[in-house]
């Protein structure tokens, strides 16, 4: 399966968090297993399966417009782990979108209404 990671010459810079793989059931009835892999710029890498044999990359890119919007509703700028939760509720929305695993070959650039809306969610300001 192709991967945009392979491609990309930027290095992944890897974030203090437990790599440990975890499960999402998705609207589709697919079950995905994904692994934060850590971050390219303001792209968070996720290696994701859904069928725990097969593997890929799935890149969600937190703009800076969309994450002003953000940022102006919190009164500051996010942290790293604020953004993470973002990136995160991103890929699970892009996971209940897609009907077939390979439809996620693209990057997920979430609008900052979708962020806004997880925000809310997450109960953030």
């Amino acid at each position: 399966m192709f991967s945009w990671f392979s491609k990309n010459v930027e290095t992944l810079k890897p974030l203090p968090l437990s790599q440990r793989e975890k499960s999402y059931s998705a609207a589709s009835g697919l079950v995905y297993q994904y692994l934060f892999k850590g971050m390219l710029g303001r792209k968070h890498v996720f290696r994701v399966s859904a069928d725990r044999n097969t593997h890929f990359e799935v890149a969600v890119e937190l703009t800076e417009d969309a994450l002003a919007a953000c940022a102006a509703r919190m009164g500051s700028a996010l942290r790293w782990n604020e953004e993470y939760a973002l990136a995160k509720l991103s890929l699970f929305h892009a996971f209940d979108d897609a009907e077939t695993a390979e439809s996620l070959t693209q990057t997920v650039v979430p609008p900052s209404q979708s962020l806004l809306e997880h925000m809310d969610y997450l109960k953030m300001a």
